[in-house]
């Protein structure tokens, strides 16, 4: 009998003792995973996207540039000159630096505040746009092939700064309100998807956060040129080199 009562209190324990192990493992299990939001989800899955479209893009300028220099050669042998293919370069990079207003097709993104209600314990910066949204915005344009870019009719160039300052946006030192207005020139069905197909950060903010995101397609975006200082302050050729 005495060991009867042995074998049961054994179990007993043992049981207890495992139940008291798999309790601290789902515990730590909560702690690992409780505080991953949809947003974090969802960010990551975007960051993940964006760099293999980067990889793609960056393939394509490989390309683009490897062409570029056949076109030189072909220069070189046909008269000995380049200077016109020269010129051109020096235009295409006066336009992309900012140096002149620019029109042609794209679209138009306007971004707003979510104007729903906060659900019961909700953080309420999930409906409120921030600069990092407008930021994979405009980098998703850019992957998607735009050409120019201008926020709120300041021209974006891959200097200009966008910070986030309670309800405003500064970007090349100017400060908006919402709404925020993003114009890019490029492919308007390209540019366009980028914009409101499933999956996309524009798509996810809107659905998910019910941020407010329209896309709007013409034929004539007018993007102005930089009004900022050109000027390089800090960087000096190295000796041998150019800028």
């Amino acid at each position: 009998m005495m060991k009867s009562y042995f074998v049961k209190g054994l179990l007993l324990g043992i049981g207890l003792l495992v139940g008291l192990i798999l309790a601290i493992q789902v515990k730590n299990l909560d702690e690992d995973y409780y505080f991953v939001s949809i947003k974090t989800m969802s960010d990551l899955n975007m960051e993940i996207r964006q760099e293999k479209e980067e990889i793609e893009q960056l393939k394509s300028m490989i390309e683009s540039q490897e062409n570029r220099l056949k076109e030189y050669q072909s220069a070189i042998e046909s008269d000995g000159s380049i200077n016109d293919i020269i010129i051109q370069d020096i235009e295409l990079m006066r336009m992309r630096s900012g140096f002149y207003d620019l029109e042609g097709p794209g679209v138009l993104v306007v971004l707003k505040d979510s104007e729903r209600e906060l659900y019961e314990g909700e953080n309420p910066n999930n409906v409120i746009v921030h600069d990092e949204d407008v930021l994979k915005i405009i980098n998703d344009l850019k992957i998607a092939g735009a050409e120019a870019l201008s926020i709120n009719g300041q021209r974006y160039l891959n200097t200009s700064e966008i910070q986030c300052a309670g309800p405003t946006i500064t970007i090349n030192q100017m400060t908006y309100a919402q709404p925020f207005v993003i114009k890019a020139i490029g492919n308007p069905d390209t540019l366009n998807a980028a914009i409101k197909a499933p999956g996309t950060y524009a798509w996810e903010i809107k659905e998910v956060f019910g941020l407010q995101v329209e896309s709007h397609i013409s034929e004539r975006i007018r993007i102005p040129k930089y009004q900022g200082n050109h000027t390089l302050q800090y960087v000096t050729a190295e000796e041998g080199g150019s800028l």
